[in-house]
């Protein structure tokens, strides 16, 4: 027997070529085989033809100790054997010869009697541990995947369910997490361009074996579209060019440079021909199937930022995946585009920053062009954009603000029309004055868009222009206003809240007054806004169309006004004053019992000291129902006004102290809310300062002389020496050193005094004399596209501007009330029936057979004909759908309540479960398919 015979492997099984020096990964894959069968294998000899050197090696394998050695000889083998002993590491020797060309001495010290080949199918069953390989694979073309799947089992060991089974996809997922640590369990585009979000993905694709390199084709293609699609040819053309890591920056750049809309010219094909001969090496990939693959880019995006965005988080588990950053990917596919000379195309991008910034420019432009009187569609358009952008999520403030910036220049290009009379110029600021101050507030801030700051400082000045020729005009209501005329039930001085308005509340219910001193409207509308979102409704006298509103006593400060409001009758008065008053308030007293008087509490006895939270007892108090009426002031917007800060708050429940936790106590006791203030203030908007003697804020004694911007008013409601002051009617003018806002003069800011009535939505009760309603806003506010004409003007006259510089307004004019708007001093009636005709199709339905069925089957669906006549009309009018706000206006009720009259209409209408009204929350929107309506209805 030769010493060192020639062997080579057979032919149709040949071994991977190890180089000299190197350690055989498939020697350890096969050992590590024979020890997953017997941990206690020891001894153990593997065939290996090619020779290697002679030197001992030792490894260690899954915490397993090895000692390597290649025997050239039997002898070798025999020293070897011999010189071992049984301990922790294992002894694995590496010879040519086989079972037939070795002793049978030798054989039997060998594990298993025999050295073993390397079968790399065989080697990978005992390490999967599965009972059967698929038959496919085991055939000659597919040994390349036994030889990767050996090679990279650490790599993916434990981390797949193999199943007794291992077929061809189970194979091909193993060896995507083992050479490219994609670990998403399906193949599809949007999982490769999760996964080339990977720091590392483009350097896998690049240290890919050959034989896997070669084949990749094979995964892809069956996954993204067959044999007869291009985007798995587009995929593996990105990853040959060494893009892997780009794929989702370069579908971002196609999503742009590849859009359905785009008109083609000579730079966008030159653009596209450089981006294919840079990023794809020339492919011939088509047009569309470069849209197709933006576009699938951009929904995949947009979801996994949906997904990480703070309202979607909660949507899904924690994942390795979602930590992945895509940011730099935005960033690149900028870099794409600008490169190409396309980065303005980038604006028509949801997700790209660049277009979020370009759409800024566009809404400055179109406001600037609004201002000038051109149209408002292209600001609506450009607002609509923006909203829809990935960042506006993350950019709220921002938006916010300019959507505010379209309402005023809706304002703006509405007629300016003369109030007729007191009541008009209230009903006009209560209606739409404050939602303009809340406006004007916000805007007065600028933004960190250059071009939409400036646009905001024209757009306040023409604002506030405006707004001084409607104070002077006011200002000539002053006189009535201090005689204490009488005006309308839902218009009350002060010092008669509690006997008129609060006292009838608290006799059907306990009530919680909270009185916000300083609070103006604007702060009130921006404020309820977010009370209504806390899951209150309002309540508005049933009689009246319109808010409450309060006249406060002059001069408009708080030792005046907030005596007269707490305890009804005209002085001055501290907050000892205060309380001793309201306790004893005649009307309110005789709703309360002996030992729990009406109760009033202050700063000092709300808050907890050294803390922000309610003091001890006091939610107790509010949460109980001994005390009929409770009061408590709250001091955050006045203690706002007397900083010198340069701090623009929004107002909400969050941002006024204590008041969450008052709100929270009333829900508990089923209390109602009324949310009052003892007077208004005015911003320092580029105020001037004034000289006077008094040290008052916006007020000065008779015995000074009147000046431009100024009143002198006298009557019994001026709590003033001989009952006579000096009001400034302009929001320019102080008297004292500058801080943020003032109260005390005469500007409808300061007098109209905000009165809402608020119950808790869960309370579903019938409130005598009071009912609940929808928000209420102006025409001007909403920024619905089917809303967009600017209301028709009324034939009222034109405004008069001696009081303050012309300003020229916009050519396109309107009214800012139109034959939707509610006249808050006409009664309310009901409304005439319709006759019923060929054309009434409602009626039609209503008297229909199948109508009568649904509603015997609904049973007790509290949803008017009244009410539902309305909501068809309305859906009709706008094509079948509408947004849920503007149907809860349209039928005045809250939009907390729609979704439950929408239920119940839904019984009435869905015959058979079809979706003739469905609501879409999404998107709040109410959708009516009409032509199904008439098909179940016969009509």
């Amino acid at each position: 027997m030769s010493e060192q015979p020639s062997l080579k492997p057979r032919p149709e099984e040949p071994l991977p070529q190890v180089t000299a020096g190197a350690l055989p990964s498939a020697v350890l894959r096969q050992v590590q085989a024979i020890l997953a069968r017997d941990a206690e294998a020891d001894r153990i000899a593997v065939f290996w033809p090619d020779p290697l050197p002679a030197d001992e090696r030792h490894h260690l394998l899954s915490g397993t100790p090895l000692r390597l050695v290649y025997c050239p000889s039997e002898l070798a083998m025999r020293e070897q054997l011999v010189r071992h002993r049984a301990g922790a590491e294992r002894l694995v020797l590496l010879t040519p010869f086989d079972e037939i060309h070795l002793s049978k001495d030798v054989l039997a010290r060998l594990w298993g009697c025999e050295p073993k080949r390397i079968s790399p199918w065989r080697t990978l069953e005992q390490l999967l541990r599965v009972r059967q390989i698929d038959p496919r694979l085991t055939t000659k073309s597919y040994r390349w995947i036994s030889e990767a799947l050996v090679e990279g089992f650490e790599r993916y060991r434990g981390r797949i369910p193999l199943g007794e089974v291992l077929d061809l996809e189970t194979a091909w997922r193993a060896l995507a997490l083992a050479w490219l640590d994609f670990r998403s369990e399906t193949l599809d585009l949007d999982a490769l361009l999760e996964w080339s979000l990977d720091a590392d993905a483009a350097t896998a694709v690049a240290a890919l074996p050959d034989s896997l390199s070669e084949h990749l084709e094979d995964w892809l293609g069956p996954a993204l579209g067959g044999p007869d699609s291009q985007l798995a040819e587009l995929v593996l053309s990105l990853w040959r060019q060494g893009h892997a890591g780009d794929m989702v920056a370069i579908g971002l750049a196609c999503s742009v440079l590849y859009r359905p809309e785009l008109k083609p010219d000579q730079a966008l094909f030159q653009a596209r021909g450089r981006l294919r001969e840079r990023l794809l090496g020339g492919a011939d990939i088509r047009d569309r199937t470069l849209q197709d693959y933006g576009q699938a880019t951009v929904s995949a995006m947009a979801r996994r930022a949906d997904l990480q965005s703070p309202l979607g988080a909660h949507r899904l588990l924690p994942h390795r995946a979602l930590k992945r950053p895509f940011e730099p990917a935005f960033g690149q596919a900028e870099q794409i585009l600008a490169s190409l000379d396309m980065l303005p195309l980038a604006e028509a991008s949801d997700l790209l920053p660049a277009a979020f910034g370009q759409r800024l420019d566009r809404l400055a432009k179109s406001l600037t062009a609004a201002l000038a009187g051109k149209p408002m569609s292209p600001a609506l358009d450009a607002l609509a954009d923006l909203r829809r952008h990935r960042l506006a999520k993350v950019r709220g403030e921002q938006l916010t603000t300019a959507a505010l910036a379209v309402r005023a220049c809706r304002w703006l290009q509405i007629e300016e029309i003369a109030s007729a009379s007191l009541m008009e110029a209230v009903q006009d600021y209560v209606t739409s004055g404050g939602y303009l101050d809340w406006t004007r507030s916000r805007l007065w801030s600028g933004d960190a868009h250059e071009g939409l700051s400036r646009v905001y400082g024209k757009l306040v000045r023409q604002v506030s222009l405006r707004r001084e020729r409607f104070n002077a005009r006011f200002a000539e209501s002053l006189p009535a206003i201090a005689r204490g005329d009488q005006a309308s039930p839902w218009v009350q001085p002060i010092e008669r809240a509690l006997e008129v308005l609060v006292a009838p509340l608290a006799k059907q219910q306990p009530v919680l007054v909270l009185v916000l001193d300083g609070m103006s409207q604007a702060v009130y509308r921006e404020l309820t806004q977010d009370v209504m979102r806390q899951g209150w409704v309002e309540l508005q006298p049933a009689d009246q169309s319109g808010p409450c509103c309060l006249l406060a006593a002059l001069p408009t400060v708080t030792r005046v006004s907030r005596y007269a409001l707490l305890s009804g009758s005209l002085g001055e008065g501290t907050s000892a004053d205060e309380k001793k008053a309201f306790s004893a308030h005649a009307s309110l007293k005789a709703l309360s019992s002996t030992r729990f008087p009406p109760l009033l509490l202050h700063k000092a006895d709300l808050q907890q000291p050294g803390s922000g939270a309610l003091a001890d007892g006091v939610r107790e108090v509010i949460a109980g129902r001994e005390h009929r009426v409770v009061a408590a002031v709250i001091n955050a917007v006045d203690d706002h006004l007397s900083s010198g800060a340069q701090v623009a708050v929004c107002w909400s429940v969050g941002s006024v102290g204590p008041l969450r936790q008052l709100l929270e106590s009333a829900r508990e006791s089923g209390r109602l809310v009324i949310l009052t203030s003892d007077h208004g203030h005015v911003l320092d908007h580029d105020m001037a300062l004034v000289k006077s003697a008094g040290e008052a804020e916006r007020f000065k004694p008779v015995t000074e002389s009147v000046g431009e911007g100024e009143h002198r008013v006298s009557g019994t409601r001026v709590v003033a020496p001989d009952h006579e002051v000096v009001l400034p009617w302009s929001e320019r003018i102080r008297y004292a050193a500058k801080k943020m806002g003032y109260h005390g003069g005469g500007s409808p800011q300061e007098v109209l005094v905000p009165f809402g009535v608020y119950r808790n939505a869960g309370d579903m009760g019938e409130f005598v004399g009071w009912q609940e309603v929808a928000r209420q806003t102006p025409d001007w506010w909403s920024l619905e596209v089917d809303e967009r004409q600017v209301p028709v003007p009324s034939p009222k006259k034109k405004v008069a501007t001696k009081a303050a510089p012309e300003q020229p307004l916009p050519s396109s004019k309107s009214s800012k009330r139109d034959d939707r708007t509610l006249d808050l001093f006409s009664q309310l009636s009901e409304p005439a029936p319709t006759a019923q005709g060929d054309g009434d199709w409602i009626a039609a339905l209503l008297g229909s057979p199948v109508y009568a069925q649904m509603k015997a089957r609904s049973g007790r669906v509290r949803v008017s004909e009244t009410q539902l006549r309305a909501l068809l009309e309305e859906l009709e009018a706008a094509g079948g759908q509408q947004m849920s706000a503007a149907v809860a206006q349209r039928l005045g009720i809250p939009e907390l309540r729609l979704n439950g009259l929408l239920a119940g209409v839904q019984k009435l209408l869905n015959v058979d479960g079809y979706p003739v009204l469905s609501v879409d929350r999404a998107s709040k929107t109410v959708h009516l398919d009409l032509r199904s309506l008439k098909t179940q209805f016969e009509l």
